[in-house]
């Protein structure tokens, strides 16, 4: 059947879009002016993810833009057809949306090249379903997506056995345990997203497969201000934002009044509690507490029974003050005493109140009312099986029957009192938060611990008796069946429910609460996640590194997945923002290498025209790029003159360029690959790939290769462009969303390097994920060795190597780091074993922030060069950009008559005393930097950190005087200054454009100024 017969409901659409195509494929070149401006604006954030088959058809490719465009989705769109994905990705890059909002796979529709449960719509013809089960099309969607195949709409229903996460602690118990049973080891990231990071505070609760994230009011960095104050809500299986709207300012969120339902989320502040459609984000409906009853209209407290709404209420509280921030850099906020977090004042503090009551959800009117004498302190109230247990600071705790309304105990004794004790004297980084509840229950104990407890107390739910006390009550717990789980911030341990210590666990590092699932326990290990996973008697202490649990929500489990929220602080992570991760199941991590696949046939392959080699005067000057900078290989003469300008791609970044005889070339965040003339900047050829590329392309026997985020390595003649072969890395063709795009669960993202015919290359984000790396044949794609066992390399912990940055070659190993426990990852060219000693660590140490997932933080390169004469250039830049050490010419190293070199102590001790010979005042930061001939070429920015102004100069090595110096129209991408052998520079721009200058054929009237 004719796809075209098959979808009239699109041809309306794809008329509308041949008339849009004359508009968006004249976008305006866009670029980042600062690192700090991370383009976290919601509404250039895609809403959505949806599946277009049936790109044969000029309706259906024409459908796939109008949805993306219209709807402001990502887009993925699969096909058999080579020919249909090249005029889809051609089509998608004239609109200005390849790489950006579409996507496009080539392969069999048999198995479609998603995640599990990402999609939220898929519209295809009937003719597909010749190709694509209806079970692979349920796999792709989440629930409560829909396919539309011809005339017939599908939807997914939800699985059996997922919980929410209704509450801010899972349920009006405050026991932060999750019953999902589908949430079970092991895990498999599903999505990175925005927001990337968080103010504080933060509160999360799930339900109905969406997450929906309050933040609060204090930004400890620039990057925080723009959710200040702002509701999020999230689909919980893409990581997409469905909607947003602002929060009442002046009121503190950190509080069990925001509760999530599949239709509705009811959140509470100082004036009413506002039922907002969970669906579209609008108020439907508004409960006010009734004049009279309380001392006033403010939500202290909420919970969610049997359809009944309970709450406390009370008098107006300390206001908080919204505090924007202008400091730089990812995080690392101050701890501090902020406005109200000192409980001074019953009256007016956080949460505390004296009326309780209870409200129909139907029909919203009031049940009962119950006022208190004394203060109540919401931090110290929960709720179970219609009983709500409260506790007035120093005076009672007691427990009311919300079906009889009466207070069934009340105990005032100072034997339990007395265990209790005062409050203590919490917001610290040791203690945790002021603001954090410390009751929570089960049906027969109500346990005491949290930050601002001296003691642990349990107490029986019968009657308020006291059952145990232990000291150091700042423990976060785990009610389970099985036992009492904590973190404390020593040491952690399992308990029985008598209080008896039955087995040690690792401690947690400072604040962060613990949370549970049906098979583990997370919480902060020190930096990443503690992953305590308990299988029947069995407990195993597991290291989640890339991330760890944010301040205040922890690990939530909900729907199914697990989420880890934005982040708030500038620990050592490798992955920061909205991540969330689901059950792998019986997904194989190591079925094996794939066969490469063949673009050409065997005699194109033997037959590639010759080509001048990749190892003079290019980008990092030869295939085993020594490094971030480069050193050149050819004489420099001074340049000053722009020879031309190319305009790669309408937005987004180039990678850095590869510059051989009468060729540049280039790969882009959009997945396209360039060859550009070098002596005109006219575009030679122009292929695809199915993902984006973040790093330079490499050329070795006249084929030019690239690695891609689709997961794939790719081969390409390189006079021609003519594609030779495609080399899958990872297990499986996995796509998910990161950071508003899609990339592969195993992307290419630090490129691949070439030595004697070999082809290498790694794959992977995260450990958990497994990490992949292997060497090709350079000619077929032909796997020489294959490693597919880095992402564990502690049976212990089940951490080990993330791959996050570019690929080298140095002293026979194949290098790049390896993420925050691994700070370089090392295999043995020939063979491919991994070769560092990697001692069992649970925890992480070494930050990152790796330039494809985070361009906006890892923009500069850092420059170490001795020269001869002992002399050295160094520039050092801070992972995150915030700091720069200024480029210098230091003197040689002086040793001692008998020393040498070899002690660690000794060079730490003799580098910290080199005296400079000269160094850059203006301090500028460089995003490439060439060492050439007796000159340091540099593209960088000078000025203010937060609003540089990019420029390309030359200085004399010798004594640091600027030979000439030029501005730019955007900064450098991230290594992205290349020069070429045949005298130009070439250079790579954050504005999609690529730049080319030429030898002076003029004198200099004078210089730029002086460095010394």
């Amino acid at each position: 059947m004719n796809a075209d017969h098959c979808c009239r409901r699109w041809i309306c659409v794809a008329c509308w879009f041949a008339s849009l195509l004359l508009v968006t494929s004249h976008c305006a070149a866009v670029s980042i002016a600062s690192p700090y401006d991370v383009p976290e604006q919601p509404d250039a954030w895609p809403r959505g993810l949806a599946v277009v088959l049936g790109i044969e058809s000029n309706a259906f490719r024409a459908a796939a833009l109008a949805l993306a465009h219209e709807r402001d989705v990502l887009v993925f769109c699969q096909t058999p057809s080579a020919a249909a994905a090249d005029e889809m990705r051609n089509a998608a890059d004239a609109a200005g949306m390849l790489g950006t909002r579409v996507f496009v796979a080539h392969g069999p529709l048999a198995r479609l090249g998603l995640a599990d449960n990402l999609a939220g719509e898929i519209v295809a013809p009937p003719c597909v379903t010749q190709d694509v089960a209806e079970a692979e099309l349920l796999r792709v969607l989440h629930p409560e997506g829909t396919a539309v195949i011809g005339d017939r709409t599908i939807v997914k229903p939800f699985p059996e056995g997922i919980d929410a996460w209704s509450h801010p602690h899972h349920g009006p118990d405050n026991n932060p345990l999750s019953r999902d049973r589908q949430a079970r080891v092991p895990y498999m990231t599903q999505f990175l997203g925005f927001p990337l990071f968080s103010p504080m505070p933060e509160v999360t609760v799930a339900a109905g497969g969406r997450i929906f994230r309050a933040h609060g009011h204090i930004a400890m960095r620039r990057n925080q201000n723009v959710v200040l104050n702002t509701l999020f809500c999230v689909n919980g299986y893409n990581g997409q934002i469905i909607w947003r709207r602002p929060l009442h300012k002046g009121f503190m969120i950190h509080r069990n009044t925001i509760i999530a339902t599949p239709d509705a989320l009811f959140l509470g502040d100082d004036v009413s509690c506002k039922l907002i459609d969970a669906r579209t984000g609008a108020p439907t409906r508004e409960i006010a507490i009734p004049p009279g009853i309380s001392d006033g209209p403010v939500w202290k407290w909420m919970a969610l029974e049997g359809g009944v709404l309970y709450a406390l209420a009370g008098a107006a509280e300390v206001q908080v003050d919204t505090l924007a921030s202008t400091n730089l850099g990812i995080g690392q906020w101050p701890w501090g005493m902020w406005k109200g977090h000192d409980y001074k004042d019953p009256a007016r503090n956080f949460g505390f109140g004296r009326t309780f009551a209870a409200f129909d959800t139907t029909t919203l009117k009031l049940l009962w009312h119950r006022r208190e004498d004394d203060y109540i302190d919401s931090r110290g109230v929960c709720m179970r099986n219609g009983r709500i247990y409260y506790y007035a600071p120093r005076q009672y705790i007691a427990c009311l029957d919300v079906r009889t309304r009466t207070q069934l105990w009340k105990r005032a004794d100072e034997e339990i009192l007395g265990a209790i004790g005062p409050d203590r004297r919490a917001q610290n980084p040791r203690e945790g938060f002021a603001t954090q509840t410390y009751v929570k229950c089960d049906d027969d104990c109500l346990f005491f611990a949290g930050p601002q407890r001296s003691n642990i107390v349990a107490l029986a739910t019968r009657d308020g008796s006291l059952l145990w006390q232990q000291r150091d009550g700042n423990r976060l717990l785990v009610l389970r069946d099985d036992g009492i789980y904590y973190a404390g911030a020593g040491r952690g341990a399992k308990m029985d429910y008598q209080g008896n210590e039955l087995e040690v666990l690792p401690g947690r590092r400072s604040c962060t609460r613990a949370t549970g699932s049906i098979d583990s326990l997370f919480y902060r290990a020190p930096e990443g996640t503690a992953h305590i996973v308990i299988d029947g008697g069995t407990i195993r202490t597991q290291h989640i590194a890339p991330m760890r649990p944010s301040c205040q929500d922890g690990v939530i489990i909900a729907g199914g997945m697990l989420y880890w929220s934005p982040w708030m602080c500038a620990c050592w992570l490798s992955l920061y923002g909205s991540v969330g991760a689901g059950p792998a199941g019986a997904f194989d991590f190591h079925p094996g290498p794939a066969s490469p696949e063949m673009l050409a046939d065997s005699a194109a392959l033997s037959s590639v025209k010759a080509f001048p080699d990749d190892d003079s005067g290019s980008y990092l000057p030869d295939a085993a790029r020594a490094g971030e900078a480069g050193v050149a290989s050819t004489p420099f003469t001074g340049l000053c003159a722009r020879a031309w300008s190319f305009q790669a791609l309408h937005s987004g970044r180039p990678t850095p360029p590869l510059a051989a005889v009468g060729l540049v070339f280039i790969g882009d965040e959009h997945g396209a690959v360039h060859a550009i003339d070098a002596a005109s900047g006219t575009s030679v050829w122009k292929r695809f790939t199915g993902g984006a590329i973040f790093a330079a392309p490499v050329l070795s026997a006249g084929r030019l290769f690239v690695g891609s985020a689709d997961g794939c390595v790719y081969a390409f003649e390189a006079a021609s462009g003519r594609p030779l072969w495609r080399f899958r890395v990872g297990p499986a063709g996995r796509m998910i969303p990161v950071y508003g795009t899609l990339m592969s669960t195993w992307p290419v993202s630090g490129g691949v390097v070439a030595k004697d015919g070999v082809v290498y290359a790694a794959a992977g984000i995260a450990h958990y994920d497994g990490t992949y790396v292997c060497a090709l044949d350079a000619a077929t794609g032909a796997v020489k060795w294959y490693n597919d066992s880095s992402g564990v390399m502690s049976e212990e912990f089940r951490n080990g190597v993330s791959l996050q940055g570019p690929l080298r070659i140095e002293d026979g190993s194949l290098c790049f780091e390896g993420g925050s426990v691994c700070p370089t990852a090392r295999f043995d060219l020939a063979t491919g074993e991994f070769i560092n000693t990697l001692p069992p660590r649970f925890g992480s140490l070494h930050p990152t922030a790796y330039a494809a997932y985070y361009p906006w933080y890892d923009q500069y390169v850092s420059l170490d060069h001795t020269f001869d004469d002992g002399t050295t250039l160094d520039y050092e830049a801070l992972y995150d950009g915030s700091y720069h050490a200024p480029l210098s010419l230091l003197k040689p190293i002086t040793l001692a008559p008998g020393q040498t070199m070899g002690s660690r102590l000794v060079w730490w001790t003799q580098a910290s005393k080199r005296e400079i010979i000269w160094q850059d005042k203006r301090k500028a930061r460089y995003n490439g930097l060439v060492v050439a001939n007796g000159a340091v070429i540099g593209a960088g920015q000078a000025g203010p950190l937060d609003n540089g102004e990019p420029f390309i100069a030359a200085c004399r090595i010798a004594d640091g005087q600027t030979l000439w110096e030029q501005p730019l129209p955007a900064p450098a991408v991230k290594g992205g200054l290349a020069a070429g052998d045949d005298g130009r520079l070439y250079m790579s721009l954050s504005n999609g454009q690529l730049l080319a200058f030429e030898p002076e054929r003029r004198r200099l009237s004078g210089t730029v100024g002086d460095l010394r």
